[in-house]
């Protein structure tokens, strides 16, 4: 049985925000505010009519060539910001760990990152070599996974 895109990207949601909890919110606000069309965009995705005539049934003025709308967006463009989310994500992970890899690497700085005061409690400890390959790894899993069919089920992602 097959499963619409809304089921889809109502499963997507569940699992992120379990893990990406930040993440499920900002896509659940964007969804939540739809994205906005002009007078043209309207007529070329065939929703002017529709919205003209609620619009007069109101006894509001009709849209003009300089105002915009709000839409709900489409199955297919909720499933499509999931996975432009989910690849920016990855790919400034990967990006902010190799600029700082690279410049410690460039000035010839400890590749170990400590943080937390020695006095007041136990370090932590961040290998930024390290650090970049586990995101390079996820960059290239994420890519791998958003470049198949949309029906690859998301929890492979983690």
């Amino acid at each position: 049985m097959p499963v619409d895109g809304s089921d889809h990207f109502a499963h997507i949601m569940t699992q992120l925000a379990e893990e990406l909890p930040n993440l499920a919110d900002q896509l659940k606000q964007e969804v939540r505010h739809g994205r906005v069309a002009s007078e043209q965009r309207l007529k070329q995705e065939g929703e002017y009519e529709a919205r003209a005539s609620r619009l007069a049934e109101a006894e509001l003025p009709p849209l003009g060539k300089a105002d915009i709308a709000v839409l709900p967006y489409t199955d297919d463009e909720r499933l499509e910001l999931v996975r432009s989310a989910l690849l920016t994500l990855a790919e400034t992970m990967y990006a902010s760990r190799k600029a700082a890899l690279d410049i410690a690497s460039k000035r010839e700085m400890d590749l170990t990152i400590e943080f937390g005061d020695p006095e007041l409690e136990e370090l932590s400890y961040i290998d930024l070599k390290a650090e970049a390959e586990r995101a390079r790894v996820a960059l290239t899993t994420v890519r791998e996974l958003l470049s198949e069919d949309s029906d690859v089920a998301m929890g492979s992602i983690q």
